[in-house]
This record gives C-alpha cells, structure tokens and sequence, in this order.
C-alpha cells in the first residue's frame, strides 16, 4: 500500500512540474516600411507611391500610400489601423 501511495505521490506531482523544452522560439517575419520611425509627411508618401507597382502583390514595402480602408489611410508599412500585421 506505501509503494502505491509513493508511486501516486511522485507522479500526481510531476504533473506540476514544467516539461523541457515547452518554449517555442518566437520567429516573427515582420518586414517594416521604408519609413518606419521617420517621418512620414506628404514627401515620404510620394515617394512609396513612385515605387508602388500595382502589378505586384501588396506588401509592407509596395503599397499605395494614398489609398484608404474604412476612412483610415495606411501607416508607414502600409497597415491599416486595426488591422493585423502579418
């Protein structure tokens, strides 16, 4: 009856004890704007939109600055207010 009891013990609280290696590295593959943290003025959208190419898929570095999304205009990197930065 005590091997059982102790057999118990130890299992019941190795339940409590964090498993090795249960972190996953944290990977984020965020490119940001040309003008991320500087200044982003009348000058700085000109510019993103002579390099813009429509034909190429959108992205943090070829985007539209001028176009809008609910009213809001994109950020540096060509996010939206709310919306969620992949």
């Amino acid at each position: 009856m005590k091997s059982v009891l102790a057999v118990a013990l130890v299992a019941s609280a190795s339940a409590f004890v964090p498993a090795q290696n249960a972190r996953m590295p944290t990977k984020l593959n965020f490119e940001y704007g040309e003008y991320d943290d500087k200044l982003w003025d009348q000058d700085s959208k000109k510019d993103v939109y002579n390099k813009w190419d429509p034909s190429q898929p959108r992205s943090t570095r070829n985007f539209n600055p001028f176009e809008t999304f609910k009213g809001n205009s994109p950020d540096a990197s060509g996010i939206y207010p709310g919306e969620v930065s992949a």
